[in-house]
């Protein structure tokens, strides 16, 4: 899948592939990545990718026209805090499917870009100088679920920091699978965040909450519902 997706994809020419092995060392994602943002000292864009993850265009051209101050993903998920309950309005476009290549469909959110809560593990995109500024790490607790979503949650409570879609071409071959892992992955971010200034949530799933208030209702928000949403908070 690595070499389908990354060494052999014709997108990623121009970019630097760096592969975390883990074949002979069974460290946690979240290791490998804290051991990468040791090692790239050079200021760079970093994409931090799974091996079935593959871009679908050019995004060199894309990457020079970014704030180097926020971290950016293809697809994540934001809540809108609102007095009695919330709504969680998905963002951002990629393709899903098997590893086979059948069966792809379109995973699409309700708007293609703006700001978001956390991103889907299978992309995250930080300049290495917002890194190094801000000590970023990844939580090394997690170990193969929720780590992106605690970066970006880490990163916008304690320092501001947003996260942002970046409409792009890609396409993910895998379709995930959810085990008691991210549920006491899930547990530990709700212990953690539990004084958050604002609520959370992952696109995984059926969009579990963590952070502030976690317990007040909270609704899908689709097409139709969220433009209503808009205009009555607009007007």
């Amino acid at each position: 899948m690595y070499g389908r997706c990354v060494l052999d994809n014709p997108y990623c020419k121009g970019l630097k592939a760096v592969a975390l092995d883990n074949r002979e060392e069974n460290l946690s994602i979240s290791v490998r990545y804290n051991q990468f943002l040791d090692s790239c000292t050079e200021p760079a864009w970093i994409i931090f990718c799974h091996e079935d993850w593959a871009l679908g265009c050019d995004i060199l051209p894309l990457l020079q026209e970014l704030d180097k101050g926020s971290l950016y993903g293809p697809i994540g998920v934001w809540i809108r805090e609102c007095r009695n309950s919330d709504f969680l309005e998905v963002r951002g476009r990629t393709v899903d499917g098997p590893k086979d290549g059948s069966k792809a469909f379109v995973y699409r959110g309700m708007s293609l870009d703006g700001k978001v809560d956390t991103f889907d593990c299978q992309c995250l995109i930080v300049h290495n100088s917002l890194v190094r500024e801000k000590g970023l790490r990844f939580d090394e607790r997690l170990s193969f679920d929720l780590y992106v979503e605690d970066f970006c949650v880490s990163a916008f409570e304690n320092y501001g920091i947003e996260s942002r879609i970046l409409p792009l071409e890609c396409r993910h071959y895998s379709l995930g699978t959810i085990g008691q892992r991210f549920y006491d992955s899930l547990s530990y971010l709700r212990e953690k965040y539990a004084n958050a200034v604002k609520r959370h949530a992952t696109i995984v799933g059926r969009h579990e909450t963590f952070g502030r208030n976690s317990e007040k209702p909270i609704y899908y928000l689709h097409r139709t519902l969220g433009a209503w949403l808009r205009y009555w908070i607009k007007k």
